[in-house]
Protein backbone atom coordinates (compact mmCIF):
# COMPACT_ATOMS: atom_id res chain seq x y z
CA UNK A 1 0.00 0.00 0.00
CA UNK A 2 1.11 3.45 -1.05
CA UNK A 3 2.14 5.55 1.99
CA UNK A 4 0.29 9.00 2.35
CA UNK A 5 3.06 10.64 4.43
CA UNK A 6 7.08 10.60 4.30
CA UNK A 7 8.84 9.43 7.41
CA UNK A 8 10.58 11.78 9.68
CA UNK A 9 14.31 10.74 8.29
CA UNK A 10 12.88 12.00 4.77
CA UNK A 11 12.24 15.23 5.84
CA UNK A 12 15.41 15.44 7.48
CA UNK A 13 17.04 14.60 4.29
CA UNK A 14 15.42 17.17 2.42
CA UNK A 15 16.53 19.41 4.77
CA UNK A 16 19.96 18.78 4.92
CA UNK A 17 19.71 19.01 1.11
CA UNK A 18 18.79 22.37 0.96
CA UNK A 19 21.46 23.71 3.72
CA UNK A 20 23.91 22.01 1.45
CA UNK A 21 23.11 23.95 -1.06
CA UNK A 22 22.98 26.98 1.27
CA UNK A 23 26.32 26.39 2.12
CA UNK A 24 28.22 25.52 -0.73
CA UNK A 25 26.58 29.01 -2.11
CA UNK A 26 27.81 30.62 1.15
CA UNK A 27 31.93 29.21 0.47
CA UNK A 28 31.56 30.78 -3.69
CA UNK A 29 29.88 27.57 -4.87
CA UNK A 30 27.20 29.32 -6.84
CA UNK A 31 27.63 27.70 -10.78
CA UNK A 32 27.83 24.18 -9.95
CA UNK A 33 25.48 21.03 -9.83
CA UNK A 34 23.97 19.41 -6.29
CA UNK A 35 21.95 16.23 -6.23
CA UNK A 36 20.11 14.38 -3.75
CA UNK A 37 19.26 10.56 -4.43
CA UNK A 38 16.17 8.82 -3.02
CA UNK A 39 15.72 5.38 -3.83
CA UNK A 40 13.32 3.18 -1.81
CA UNK A 41 11.46 1.02 -4.49
CA UNK A 42 12.28 -0.23 -7.96
CA UNK A 43 8.62 0.15 -8.74
CA UNK A 44 7.61 2.97 -10.93
CA UNK A 45 4.32 3.71 -8.91
CA UNK A 46 6.35 4.09 -5.92
CA UNK A 47 8.60 6.25 -7.38
CA UNK A 48 5.99 8.63 -8.97
CA UNK A 49 4.35 8.36 -5.55
CA UNK A 50 7.50 9.23 -3.62
CA UNK A 51 8.40 12.27 -5.66
CA UNK A 52 4.78 13.54 -5.22
CA UNK A 53 4.91 13.12 -1.62
CA UNK A 54 8.84 14.88 -1.51
CA UNK A 55 7.32 17.81 -3.82
CA UNK A 56 4.94 18.70 -1.45
CA UNK A 57 7.38 18.31 1.52
CA UNK A 58 9.91 20.21 -0.21
CA UNK A 59 7.41 23.42 -1.69
CA UNK A 60 6.58 23.22 2.25
CA UNK A 61 10.25 23.96 3.31
CA UNK A 62 10.64 26.95 0.29
CA UNK A 63 7.78 28.59 0.99
CA UNK A 64 8.27 28.90 4.95
CA UNK A 65 11.91 30.23 4.07
CA UNK A 66 10.69 32.45 1.49
CA UNK A 67 8.18 33.78 3.87
CA UNK A 68 10.41 33.38 7.16
CA UNK A 69 8.00 31.19 8.87
CA UNK A 70 9.57 30.93 12.39
CA UNK A 71 8.82 27.40 12.61
CA UNK A 72 10.34 26.41 9.80
CA UNK A 73 13.52 28.21 9.79
CA UNK A 74 13.54 26.64 13.52
CA UNK A 75 13.81 23.07 11.95
CA UNK A 76 16.41 23.73 9.16
CA UNK A 77 18.29 25.38 12.01
CA UNK A 78 18.02 22.77 14.91
CA UNK A 79 19.27 20.41 11.31
CA UNK A 80 22.36 22.79 11.09
CA UNK A 81 23.18 23.08 14.90
CA UNK A 82 22.15 20.41 16.87
CA UNK A 83 23.09 16.44 17.41
CA UNK A 84 19.81 13.80 17.75
CA UNK A 85 19.67 10.58 17.60
CA UNK A 86 21.74 8.85 15.15
CA UNK A 87 22.55 11.98 13.32
CA UNK A 88 25.14 14.49 13.80
CA UNK A 89 24.14 18.23 12.86
CA UNK A 90 26.46 20.24 10.04
CA UNK A 91 28.42 21.60 12.95
CA UNK A 92 29.37 18.56 14.94
CA UNK A 93 30.61 16.96 11.44
CA UNK A 94 32.47 19.38 10.64
CA UNK A 95 34.05 20.73 13.69
CA UNK A 96 34.92 17.07 14.08
CA UNK A 97 36.66 17.26 10.79
CA UNK A 98 38.64 20.27 11.69
CA UNK A 99 40.25 18.65 14.87
CA UNK A 100 40.80 15.10 13.10
CA UNK A 101 43.54 13.73 10.96
CA UNK A 102 41.86 14.38 8.30
CA UNK A 103 41.70 18.28 9.11
CA UNK A 104 43.95 19.00 5.54
CA UNK A 105 41.38 16.94 3.49
CA UNK A 106 39.88 20.00 1.82
CA UNK A 107 40.98 23.26 2.62
CA UNK A 108 37.56 24.39 2.31
CA UNK A 109 36.14 22.49 5.07
CA UNK A 110 34.58 25.00 8.04
CA UNK A 111 32.21 25.48 10.67
CA UNK A 112 29.98 28.20 9.97
CA UNK A 113 27.21 29.98 11.75
CA UNK A 114 23.72 29.59 11.59
CA UNK A 115 23.27 33.50 10.82
CA UNK A 116 25.78 33.10 7.75
CA UNK A 117 23.86 30.31 6.35
CA UNK A 118 20.14 31.70 6.78
CA UNK A 119 21.21 34.35 4.12
CA UNK A 120 21.74 31.69 1.60
CA UNK A 121 18.49 29.74 2.33
CA UNK A 122 16.38 31.42 -0.32
CA UNK A 123 18.33 31.47 -3.12
CA UNK A 124 19.26 27.67 -2.52
CA UNK A 125 15.85 26.64 -2.14
CA UNK A 126 14.34 28.63 -5.29
CA UNK A 127 16.51 26.68 -7.65
CA UNK A 128 15.39 22.85 -6.27
CA UNK A 129 13.24 20.89 -8.19
CA UNK A 130 11.97 17.56 -8.15
CA UNK A 131 12.47 15.37 -10.48
CA UNK A 132 11.31 11.13 -10.95
CA UNK A 133 13.47 9.42 -13.07
CA UNK A 134 12.42 6.28 -14.48
CA UNK A 135 11.67 5.15 -17.90
CA UNK A 136 8.33 5.90 -18.29
CA UNK A 137 8.49 9.49 -17.01
CA UNK A 138 9.97 11.18 -19.04
CA UNK A 139 12.14 13.55 -16.84
CA UNK A 140 15.85 13.54 -17.44
CA UNK A 141 19.07 15.05 -15.33
CA UNK A 142 20.03 17.53 -17.96
CA UNK A 143 23.04 18.88 -16.12
CA UNK A 144 24.50 19.85 -19.30
CA UNK A 145 21.59 22.19 -20.14
CA UNK A 146 22.05 24.27 -16.56
CA UNK A 147 25.24 26.01 -17.66
CA UNK A 148 24.77 27.79 -13.97
CA UNK A 149 24.14 24.73 -12.56
CA UNK A 150 21.14 22.17 -11.47
CA UNK A 151 19.65 21.55 -8.51
CA UNK A 152 17.42 18.40 -8.07
CA UNK A 153 16.12 15.85 -5.84
CA UNK A 154 15.93 12.77 -7.95
CA UNK A 155 13.92 9.84 -7.25
CA UNK A 156 14.33 6.46 -8.91
CA UNK A 157 15.29 3.09 -8.86
CA UNK A 158 17.29 0.88 -11.52
CA UNK A 159 17.42 4.02 -13.99
CA UNK A 160 19.72 5.80 -10.69
CA UNK A 161 21.48 2.82 -9.52
CA UNK A 162 24.03 1.92 -12.45
CA UNK A 163 25.95 4.04 -15.00
CA UNK A 164 23.70 7.15 -14.68
CA UNK A 165 26.20 10.10 -13.45
CA UNK A 166 24.86 12.18 -10.48
CA UNK A 167 26.61 15.49 -10.45
CA UNK A 168 26.98 17.14 -7.10
CA UNK A 169 25.61 14.48 -5.38
CA UNK A 170 25.39 15.42 -1.24
CA UNK A 171 22.52 13.18 -0.03
CA UNK A 172 21.35 10.07 -0.79
CA UNK A 173 18.28 8.55 1.08
CA UNK A 174 18.49 5.04 0.10
CA UNK A 175 16.78 1.90 1.60
CA UNK A 176 16.92 -0.38 -1.50
CA UNK A 177 18.16 -3.95 -0.46
CA UNK A 178 19.90 -6.10 -2.83
CA UNK A 179 21.53 -9.26 -1.38
CA UNK A 180 24.14 -9.18 -4.03
CA UNK A 181 27.62 -7.89 -3.39
CA UNK A 182 28.14 -6.40 -7.16
CA UNK A 183 24.79 -4.84 -7.26
CA UNK A 184 24.94 -3.52 -4.13
CA UNK A 185 27.78 -1.51 -4.99
CA UNK A 186 26.50 -0.31 -7.79
CA UNK A 187 23.93 0.97 -6.08
CA UNK A 188 25.90 2.89 -3.70
CA UNK A 189 26.04 6.29 -5.12
CA UNK A 190 27.89 8.05 -2.12
CA UNK A 191 31.57 7.09 -2.78
CA UNK A 192 32.95 9.67 -5.01
CA UNK A 193 32.93 13.07 -2.98
CA UNK A 194 34.71 16.18 -4.71
CA UNK A 195 36.45 19.10 -2.91
CA UNK A 196 34.60 22.10 -1.34
CA UNK A 197 31.73 20.04 0.36
CA UNK A 198 33.26 16.69 1.71
CA UNK A 199 31.77 17.66 5.13
CA UNK A 200 28.77 18.12 3.92
CA UNK A 201 27.65 14.87 2.62
CA UNK A 202 24.72 12.78 3.85
CA UNK A 203 23.49 9.34 3.82
CA UNK A 204 20.58 7.94 5.58
CA UNK A 205 19.92 4.41 5.06
CA UNK A 206 19.12 1.26 7.31
CA UNK A 207 21.65 -0.39 9.90
CA UNK A 208 21.20 -3.42 8.15
CA UNK A 209 22.38 -1.79 5.07
CA UNK A 210 24.75 -0.01 6.84
CA UNK A 211 26.50 -3.37 8.02
CA UNK A 212 26.52 -5.05 4.81
CA UNK A 213 28.11 -1.86 2.60
CA UNK A 214 30.93 -2.58 5.85
CA UNK A 215 31.04 -6.04 5.04
CA UNK A 216 31.67 -5.56 1.06
CA UNK A 217 33.85 -2.20 1.66
CA UNK A 218 35.93 -4.52 3.62
CA UNK A 219 35.98 -7.57 0.86
CA UNK A 220 36.66 -4.99 -2.12
CA UNK A 221 39.60 -3.72 0.07
CA UNK A 222 40.93 -7.22 0.51
CA UNK A 223 40.38 -7.97 -3.32
CA UNK A 224 42.49 -4.60 -4.13
CA UNK A 225 45.18 -5.96 -1.70
CA UNK A 226 44.84 -9.07 -3.33
CA UNK A 227 45.84 -7.77 -7.23
CA UNK A 228 48.48 -5.91 -5.98
CA UNK A 229 49.58 -9.10 -4.21
CA UNK A 230 49.48 -11.07 -7.36
CA UNK A 231 51.05 -8.13 -9.26
CA UNK A 232 54.02 -6.94 -7.35
CA UNK A 233 54.94 -9.14 -4.65
CA UNK A 234 53.69 -12.96 -5.95
CA UNK A 235 54.42 -11.74 -9.41
CA UNK A 236 51.70 -14.17 -10.76
CA UNK A 237 49.43 -14.17 -12.88
CA UNK A 238 45.44 -14.83 -12.27
CA UNK A 239 45.96 -18.17 -14.03
CA UNK A 240 48.49 -19.06 -11.61
CA UNK A 241 46.98 -17.05 -8.37
CA UNK A 242 43.81 -17.93 -6.68
CA UNK A 243 42.21 -14.64 -6.22
CA UNK A 244 39.62 -14.88 -3.12
CA UNK A 245 36.55 -12.95 -1.83
CA UNK A 246 35.52 -13.02 1.61
CA UNK A 247 31.86 -14.39 2.09
CA UNK A 248 29.24 -12.99 4.06
CA UNK A 249 27.88 -15.37 7.62
CA UNK A 250 24.31 -14.22 6.66
CA UNK A 251 22.34 -13.26 3.65
CA UNK A 252 24.49 -11.75 1.04
CA UNK A 253 25.85 -13.10 -1.92
CA UNK A 254 29.03 -12.48 -4.00
CA UNK A 255 27.27 -12.44 -7.15
CA UNK A 256 24.58 -14.21 -8.84
CA UNK A 257 24.83 -17.68 -8.94
CA UNK A 258 24.96 -18.21 -12.28
CA UNK A 259 28.33 -15.97 -12.06
CA UNK A 260 29.42 -18.74 -8.87
CA UNK A 261 29.55 -22.10 -11.16
CA UNK A 262 32.80 -22.31 -10.42
CA UNK A 263 33.31 -21.03 -6.84
CA UNK A 264 33.60 -23.19 -3.81
CA UNK A 265 33.70 -21.89 -0.16
CA UNK A 266 36.71 -22.69 1.74
CA UNK A 267 36.61 -21.72 6.04
CA UNK A 268 40.02 -20.57 7.19
CA UNK A 269 40.62 -20.79 10.87
CA UNK A 270 44.63 -21.38 12.85
CA UNK A 271 43.15 -22.24 16.12
CA UNK A 272 44.43 -25.36 17.18
CA UNK A 273 46.38 -25.66 14.19
CA UNK A 274 50.27 -25.97 13.49
CA UNK A 275 51.86 -23.31 10.51
CA UNK A 276 54.52 -23.73 9.23
CA UNK A 277 56.34 -21.26 6.26
CA UNK A 278 58.02 -24.16 3.72
CA UNK A 279 58.51 -21.83 0.76
CA UNK A 280 60.88 -18.91 0.25
CA UNK A 281 61.57 -16.94 -3.12
CA UNK A 282 64.91 -16.99 -4.02
CA UNK A 283 65.25 -13.45 -4.42
CA UNK A 284 68.24 -11.76 -2.73
CA UNK A 285 65.82 -8.58 -2.10
CA UNK A 286 63.22 -10.42 -0.79
CA UNK A 287 65.91 -12.53 1.85
CA UNK A 288 68.02 -9.44 2.90
CA UNK A 289 64.55 -8.06 3.63
CA UNK A 290 63.10 -10.53 5.69
CA UNK A 291 66.80 -10.99 7.46
CA UNK A 292 66.53 -7.42 8.23
CA UNK A 293 63.06 -7.12 9.38
CA UNK A 294 64.01 -10.46 11.52
CA UNK A 295 66.99 -8.63 13.10
CA UNK A 296 65.01 -5.15 13.78
CA UNK A 297 62.08 -7.89 15.60
CA UNK A 298 64.63 -8.89 18.21
CA UNK A 299 66.29 -6.22 18.89
CA UNK A 300 62.97 -4.90 20.15
CA UNK A 301 62.50 -7.89 22.89
CA UNK A 302 63.24 -7.46 26.39
CA UNK A 303 66.20 -9.72 27.33
CA UNK A 304 65.72 -13.52 27.06
CA UNK A 305 66.14 -16.17 29.81
CA UNK A 306 68.93 -18.51 29.75
CA UNK A 307 69.67 -20.94 26.42
CA UNK A 308 67.63 -23.83 26.59
CA UNK A 309 69.51 -27.23 25.96
CA UNK A 310 69.14 -27.49 22.75
CA UNK A 311 70.52 -24.01 22.07
CA UNK A 312 67.13 -21.98 21.49
CA UNK A 313 66.48 -18.57 22.66
CA UNK A 314 62.85 -18.17 24.27
CA UNK A 315 61.19 -15.07 24.92
CA UNK A 316 57.65 -15.00 27.46
CA UNK A 317 54.97 -12.47 27.49
CA UNK A 318 55.65 -10.88 24.12
CA UNK A 319 52.78 -8.25 22.97
CA UNK A 320 50.78 -9.41 20.03
CA UNK A 321 51.44 -5.73 18.69
CA UNK A 322 54.93 -6.44 17.99
CA UNK A 323 54.26 -10.23 16.41
CA UNK A 324 51.93 -8.11 14.46
CA UNK A 325 54.64 -5.53 13.25
CA UNK A 326 57.23 -8.35 12.67
CA UNK A 327 54.95 -9.86 10.29
CA UNK A 328 53.91 -6.89 8.28
CA UNK A 329 57.32 -6.54 7.18
CA UNK A 330 57.85 -10.28 5.94
CA UNK A 331 57.49 -10.84 2.33
CA UNK A 332 56.30 -14.28 1.59
CA UNK A 333 56.05 -15.70 -1.80
CA UNK A 334 52.36 -15.62 -2.59
CA UNK A 335 49.32 -15.46 -0.98
CA UNK A 336 46.38 -18.00 0.05
CA UNK A 337 48.75 -20.27 1.68
CA UNK A 338 48.66 -20.79 4.87
CA UNK A 339 51.77 -19.11 6.54
CA UNK A 340 51.25 -16.08 4.51
CA UNK A 341 51.74 -13.08 6.96
CA UNK A 342 48.83 -10.82 6.18
CA UNK A 343 46.12 -13.88 6.38
CA UNK A 344 47.82 -14.73 10.03
CA UNK A 345 48.06 -10.91 11.00
CA UNK A 346 44.08 -11.18 9.92
CA UNK A 347 43.45 -14.05 12.40
CA UNK A 348 45.58 -12.86 15.15
CA UNK A 349 43.72 -9.59 15.02
CA UNK A 350 40.47 -10.95 15.06
CA UNK A 351 41.31 -13.37 18.10
CA UNK A 352 42.53 -10.40 20.18
CA UNK A 353 39.48 -8.89 20.34
CA UNK A 354 38.30 -11.77 22.38
CA UNK A 355 41.11 -11.47 24.83
CA UNK A 356 43.08 -14.67 23.01
CA UNK A 357 46.52 -15.03 21.44
CA UNK A 358 47.74 -11.93 24.22
CA UNK A 359 50.86 -12.86 25.37
CA UNK A 360 53.16 -14.56 22.72
CA UNK A 361 56.14 -17.04 23.57
CA UNK A 362 58.97 -16.57 20.90
CA UNK A 363 61.83 -19.12 19.92
CA UNK A 364 65.07 -18.12 17.86
CA UNK A 365 66.17 -21.59 17.01
CA UNK A 366 69.92 -21.88 16.79
CA UNK A 367 72.21 -25.10 15.49
CA UNK A 368 74.35 -26.59 17.54
CA UNK A 369 77.98 -26.80 15.70
CA UNK A 370 76.36 -25.34 12.52
CA UNK A 371 78.40 -24.90 9.63
CA UNK A 372 77.63 -20.98 9.36
CA UNK A 373 76.09 -18.82 11.39
CA UNK A 374 74.53 -15.23 11.76
CA UNK A 375 74.94 -12.85 14.56
CA UNK A 376 72.38 -10.86 16.66
CA UNK A 377 72.34 -7.90 18.88
CA UNK A 378 70.00 -8.43 21.54
CA UNK A 379 69.47 -6.27 24.71
CA UNK A 380 73.40 -4.80 23.71
CA UNK A 381 74.77 -8.59 23.60
CA UNK A 382 75.68 -10.55 20.75
CA UNK A 383 74.00 -13.57 19.91
CA UNK A 384 75.51 -16.38 17.46
CA UNK A 385 72.42 -18.32 15.64
CA UNK A 386 73.54 -21.29 13.77
CA UNK A 387 71.58 -22.19 10.66
CA UNK A 388 69.28 -24.73 10.13
CA UNK A 389 69.92 -27.18 7.06
CA UNK A 390 66.45 -28.29 4.92
CA UNK A 391 66.50 -30.62 2.52
CA UNK A 392 64.71 -28.89 -0.70
CA UNK A 393 61.89 -30.88 -1.79
CA UNK A 394 62.95 -32.85 -4.87
CA UNK A 395 59.85 -32.65 -6.69
CA UNK A 396 60.08 -29.34 -6.88
CA UNK A 397 60.41 -28.04 -10.31
CA UNK A 398 60.05 -23.89 -9.74
CA UNK A 399 63.79 -22.50 -9.96
CA UNK A 400 63.04 -19.82 -8.34
CA UNK A 401 61.59 -20.87 -5.45
CA UNK A 402 63.22 -23.04 -2.39
CA UNK A 403 60.86 -25.61 -1.52
CA UNK A 404 60.87 -27.67 1.47
CA UNK A 405 60.36 -31.21 1.69
CA UNK A 406 57.53 -32.69 3.14
CA UNK A 407 56.29 -28.52 3.65
CA UNK A 408 57.82 -28.79 7.18
CA UNK A 409 60.34 -26.54 8.64
CA UNK A 410 60.39 -27.64 12.48
CA UNK A 411 61.72 -30.72 14.03
CA UNK A 412 59.13 -32.84 16.29
CA UNK A 413 60.20 -31.91 19.48
CA UNK A 414 60.46 -28.17 18.95
CA UNK A 415 56.79 -27.29 19.24
CA UNK A 416 57.41 -27.79 22.96
CA UNK A 417 60.40 -25.61 23.62
CA UNK A 418 58.69 -23.49 25.63
CA UNK A 419 57.11 -25.96 27.94
CA UNK A 420 59.06 -26.85 31.81
CA UNK A 421 59.94 -30.10 32.26
CA UNK A 422 56.55 -30.60 34.46
CA UNK A 423 54.39 -29.40 31.35
CA UNK A 424 56.68 -31.45 28.70
CA UNK A 425 55.82 -34.69 30.92
CA UNK A 426 52.41 -33.90 31.33
CA UNK A 427 51.88 -33.30 27.23
CA UNK A 428 53.89 -36.94 27.27
CA UNK A 429 51.41 -38.28 29.53
CA UNK A 430 48.35 -37.01 27.51
CA UNK A 431 50.19 -37.92 23.63
CA UNK A 432 50.91 -41.71 25.36
CA UNK A 433 46.70 -42.03 26.30
CA UNK A 434 45.67 -41.63 23.21
CA UNK A 435 48.47 -43.76 21.77
CA UNK A 436 47.75 -46.77 24.41
CA UNK A 437 47.55 -49.61 21.24
CA UNK A 438 50.34 -47.81 19.47
CA UNK A 439 52.85 -47.81 21.62
CA UNK A 440 54.64 -45.03 23.58
CA UNK A 441 55.84 -41.66 21.46
CA UNK A 442 59.10 -40.26 21.15
CA UNK A 443 57.74 -36.78 21.67
CA UNK A 444 54.22 -35.35 22.96
CA UNK A 445 51.74 -35.28 19.77
CA UNK A 446 51.86 -31.49 18.47
CA UNK A 447 47.60 -31.47 18.21
CA UNK A 448 46.83 -33.14 21.49
CA UNK A 449 49.09 -29.87 23.32
CA UNK A 450 47.86 -27.63 20.97
CA UNK A 451 44.17 -28.23 21.74
CA UNK A 452 44.28 -29.30 25.30
CA UNK A 453 47.65 -27.57 26.83
CA UNK A 454 48.46 -24.27 25.25
CA UNK A 455 47.44 -21.50 26.60
CA UNK A 456 44.69 -19.71 24.63
CA UNK A 457 46.28 -16.66 24.98
CA UNK A 458 50.17 -18.02 24.71
CA UNK A 459 50.69 -19.13 21.61
CA UNK A 460 54.46 -19.81 19.89
CA UNK A 461 56.28 -18.48 17.04
CA UNK A 462 59.40 -20.36 16.31
CA UNK A 463 61.98 -18.58 13.73
CA UNK A 464 64.30 -20.27 11.68
CA UNK A 465 67.32 -19.25 10.04
CA UNK A 466 68.04 -21.64 6.95
CA UNK A 467 71.54 -21.84 5.54
CA UNK A 468 71.07 -20.45 1.74
CA UNK A 469 73.61 -23.48 0.22
CA UNK A 470 70.61 -26.09 0.50
CA UNK A 471 69.16 -24.21 -1.61
CA UNK A 472 71.59 -23.68 -4.26
CA UNK A 473 70.49 -25.27 -7.69
CA UNK A 474 73.72 -25.80 -9.60
CA UNK A 475 71.84 -24.08 -13.20
CA UNK A 476 70.61 -20.84 -10.84
CA UNK A 477 73.24 -20.23 -8.14
CA UNK A 478 72.74 -17.57 -5.65
CA UNK A 479 75.51 -15.02 -4.95
CA UNK A 480 78.09 -15.49 -2.42
CA UNK A 481 77.53 -14.20 0.85
CA UNK A 482 73.55 -14.42 0.95
CA UNK A 483 72.17 -13.84 3.93
CA UNK A 484 69.77 -17.16 5.51
CA UNK A 485 66.14 -17.39 4.52
CA UNK A 486 64.29 -16.79 7.87
CA UNK A 487 61.23 -19.34 8.31
CA UNK A 488 58.80 -19.47 11.25
CA UNK A 489 56.26 -21.69 12.82
CA UNK A 490 53.52 -20.90 14.97
CA UNK A 491 51.65 -23.25 17.34
CA UNK A 492 48.15 -21.83 17.75
CA UNK A 493 46.34 -23.00 20.77
CA UNK A 494 42.50 -23.64 20.75
CA UNK A 495 40.43 -21.03 20.67
CA UNK A 496 36.98 -20.92 22.92
CA UNK A 497 35.69 -17.78 20.43
CA UNK A 498 37.56 -19.20 16.98
CA UNK A 499 35.02 -17.53 14.03
CA UNK A 500 36.83 -19.13 10.90
CA UNK A 501 36.50 -16.69 8.05
CA UNK A 502 35.00 -18.04 4.40
CA UNK A 503 36.62 -17.16 1.17
CA UNK A 504 35.22 -18.27 -2.25
CA UNK A 505 37.63 -19.35 -4.52
CA UNK A 506 37.56 -20.52 -7.89
CA UNK A 507 37.44 -24.58 -7.97
CA UNK A 508 40.17 -25.12 -10.75
CA UNK A 509 42.82 -23.24 -8.45
CA UNK A 510 42.04 -24.56 -5.07
CA UNK A 511 45.10 -26.55 -4.69
CA UNK A 512 46.86 -22.66 -4.69
CA UNK A 513 44.75 -22.17 -1.26
CA UNK A 514 46.64 -24.74 0.59
CA UNK A 515 44.74 -24.93 3.29
CA UNK A 516 45.61 -29.08 4.70
CA UNK A 517 47.49 -29.98 7.36
CA UNK A 518 50.81 -32.07 7.12
CA UNK A 519 51.33 -35.18 8.76
CA UNK A 520 54.45 -35.76 11.43
CA UNK A 521 53.94 -39.70 11.74
CA UNK A 522 57.27 -39.69 8.70
CA UNK A 523 58.78 -36.78 9.57
CA UNK A 524 62.35 -36.94 11.65
CA UNK A 525 65.04 -34.45 12.54
CA UNK A 526 67.19 -33.82 9.37
CA UNK A 527 70.15 -32.13 11.69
Amino acid sequence: QLPSSIPESLKRAIRCFIITCAIRRLRGQTDVHNSMLIHVSRFMRWQDHIAELVSNQFIYYRRGIDQNDAVVLDELKSTFEKDDNGFKSYVSVSQQILESELKNLDSQIKTHKWSEVVQHLNDAASRIVVKSIHGGSGEALDYFDHKNGLSVIAVGGNKLSRGLTLEGLSISYYLRASRMYDTLMQMGRWFGYRGGYVDLCRLFTSRELNEWFCHITQASEELRDEFDYMADVAGSTPEQYALRVRTHPGVLQISATNKMRSAITVQISWAGRLVESYEFKKDVSVIDNNFRCTQKFFSSLSAFKEPRPNNAFVWFDIPAEQIITFFEGIQSVENLKKAEPRKLIQFITTQLRNGELTDWRVALMSKPNAKNNSHFVVCGNTVSIGQWKRTEDDKNSNEHIYYLRKSHIISPSDEFIDFTTEEYERAMALTNQHREKDGKAMYPNGQIVRNELRDTRKPLLLIYLLDPEESIDPKNPMPEGTNPFVGYAISFPKSNFNAPVSYAVNEELLDRFDIAEEDFEDYGDED
